[in-house]
């Protein structure tokens, strides 16, 4: 069964793109740190392409995928 995904909104994504920036660490940053903030990003990158998806239903009309996909 597949869940429902949430709404993302444009200043959820701008929140938290403030919050784990996608750039690369500093180069004396611990191994470990550098694969949590690759985490963090690719957090970051998934919501973003919900949030794509969501807004090309919206814009075609597809209200019944806005939420899943």
């Amino acid at each position: 069964m597949e869940s429902r995904k949430p709404l993302i909104s444009d200043e959820l994504l701008e929140y938290l793109e403030q919050l784990y920036p996608d750039r690369s660490p500093d180069i004396d940053c611990l191994e470990r740190v550098v694969w949590v903030k690759r985490g963090e990003v690719g957090v970051i990158r998934h919501l973003k392409h919900l949030h794509q998806q969501q807004r090309e239903n919206i814009l075609s009309g597809d209200m019944n995928n806005v939420f899943r996909r």
